[in-house]
């Protein structure tokens, strides 16, 4: 009967230090893993910050809401206007809404606000000049709609209501497509 009890906590204890083992190896992987992405979320929140205190300069306009841009630094960045969606370019007021972006970057410093970046890469913010808001001109104009899957902010929403209200722009059809909408019937060829 010893024998039996003994080869049982025998084998109990060699379960309890295995499972142990995997726990302190599963722990110590943690406790590696969390600084390291601690680390590499500040840096990243570093670099948006510090993108924000730099003056840059259009390099290219992609279309109504996109563009390469490059610091003094020569740092190179491409930039998706936040909160905003413009025409396609081969959509009705797409080359209009390049076309205005250009003219208002065009040999013309600004500063950013970043808010983070798209599943492309593309650091998302808000352009200005002087104190002007670029992505505000271009959905009051009627260049652009409010990107609002999110919670957009105000002065856009106000902004594309007068719009709309003045029928300016793209808001002179009766119903004007969504970018979206209007790539998945237009295929990229």
């Amino acid at each position: 009967m010893l024998d039996r009890t003994a080869y049982f906590l025998s084998k109990s204890s060699l379960w309890q230090r295995r499972m142990y083992s995997k726990l302190y190896k599963l722990l110590g992987a943690l406790a590696l893993l969390v600084p390291i992405l601690t680390i590499g979320e500040c840096r990243r929140q570093q670099d948006t910050h510090s993108l924000s205190k730099t003056t840059w300069t259009v390099r290219k306009v992609h279309d109504g809401d996109t563009v390469t841009a490059v610091n003094q630094n020569g740092h190179v960045e491409k930039v998706r206007l936040a909160d905003i969606d413009a025409p396609e370019y081969r959509q009705p007021y797409g080359q209009a809404a390049r076309q205005s972006l250009a003219q208002k970057l065009n040999k013309t410093p600004f500063h950013m606000t970043p808010n983070g970046r798209d599943q492309y890469g593309r650091l998302l913010a808000t352009l200005w000049v002087d104190d002007r808001n670029i992505n505000r001109e271009l959905v009051a104009e009627g260049l652009a709609w409010v990107f609002d899957r999110y919670s957009p902010p105000t002065d856009l929403v106000a902004a594309e209501k007068d719009a709309k209200k003045a029928r300016i722009g793209l808001w002179e059809a009766a119903d004007p497509v969504r970018p979206a909408t209007w790539r998945a019937t237009h295929p990229r060829q």
